[in-house]
């Protein structure tokens, strides 16, 4: 659903994320004013589930990437969408008449039962996913994946992400597992509003370095476009926390290591290592201002890089440089909250 959740723009909710921007758009949405004409590109580099290129839609062209497939599917739904009014009649027609059937269980089933879901959870979310797959129409497919996320965030037994799941002992977990997969799915689909009017987007789902490196930048994103940054800040790769939603995307048949079952072929980001995360700050900023664009990046007072020298690093490329922050109650995902964290957001504009 479009969310009134600012009432100077619109807001998606899409699934439970670590790191999702969703509510803190009135901080980086007028930042991103701040150092680019009405009319500028924004490219979102590192996307997620694409909060703040929704909220950018209407007046931008919004250029995003990710290297998740689960957030090529969102920004498809999102960015792409172009006509939201058949949803609903295509949905009745599509999937409408979903139940779970006898057919034999799936890999999905096998794979993770009694983990994160249970497993004739495990069961809804293959009968979707495979009713999904028949599907020839890339951008009801993306919205469905996108409400079925959804579906699979209201109901998962684990402390908001993918990367543990809780013992069965657990006192949410009989709860949990009485949620519906289907139910919510279906739920989701017949209330699901998209803003749809803007000029027209771009997705991408390329590694962040191979994209700045893709030609096609050079026209879709000119000299005056602005690049907003949002990087994983702890040395926890993000890839663990998702996995399973990369795996429903994909609907493919992954090797699967460790108790949490992740994929053995997770991204690793250099921006979560310690040694590393400095330096790859350094060669994304020389690259933005090569390209001409001026920056908005997100970070965290915990983050791998301090934040005064990931100023600093800015301050070498770029002549007018601010800082704007915000103090936030940070989950620790299912161990209460800490409200000792500040959200930075860097600005920068004048290339040297």
């Amino acid at each position: 659903m479009t969310e009134t959740l600012f009432p100077q723009f619109e807001a998606f909710y899409v699934t439970r994320y670590m790191g999702s921007k969703y509510r803190l758009l009135d901080l980086i949405v007028p930042a991103v004013n701040a150092v680019s004409r009405p009319d500028s590109v924004v490219i979102d580099l590192m996307a997620g589930t694409h909060a703040v290129g929704y909220a950018l839609r209407r007046d931008r062209v919004v250029v995003a990437n990710d290297v998740q497939a689960y957030s090529e599917s969102f920004g498809k739904a999102l960015l792409l969408n172009d006509r939201v009014p058949e949803v609903r009649s295509r949905f009745r027609r599509d999937l409408g008449d979903l139940e779970l059937q006898s057919s034999t269980e799936g890999w999905f089933s096998r794979t993770y039962a009694d983990t994160y879901f249970s497993y004739e959870q495990c069961r809804e979310i293959e009968e979707i996913r495979s009713r999904i797959s028949f599907l020839s129409d890339d951008l009801l497919v993306a919205i469905y994946l996108t409400a079925l996320a959804f579906a699979m965030g209201l109901c998962q037994s684990s402390p908001g992400h993918f990367a543990q799941f809780m013992p069965s002992s657990h006192s949410r977990v009989k709860v949990l597992r009485e949620k519906s997969i289907i139910q919510t799915f279906v739920s989701r689909c017949i209330e699901l509003e998209f803003r749809t009017d803007g000029p027209p987007g771009h997705v991408y789902r390329r590694e962040a370095k191979d994209f700045l490196s893709d030609e096609c930048l050079t026209t879709l994103a000119p000299e005056g476009s602005v690049v907003y940054l949002d990087p994983p800040y702890t040395t926890a790769q993000y890839s663990r926390y998702y996995h399973l939603l990369e795996t429903v995307v994909l609907d493919d048949r992954p090797n699967v290591l460790h108790k949490a079952k992740y994929r053995d072929d997770r991204f690793q980001s250099t921006f979560c290592s310690s040694s590393k995360a400095a330096s790859t700050f350094a060669e994304f900023i020389t690259q933005f201002a090569t390209r001409g664009w001026n920056v908005v990046i997100s970070y965290s007072s915990h983050g791998v890089v301090p934040i005064m020298d990931l100023v600093e690093l800015v301050k070498s490329n770029y002549l007018q440089v601010d800082v704007e922050s915000r103090t936030y109650a940070h989950s620790m995902q299912g161990r209460g909250q800490v409200s000792d964290r500040k959200e930075y957001v860097v600005l920068a504009n004048g290339v040297r």
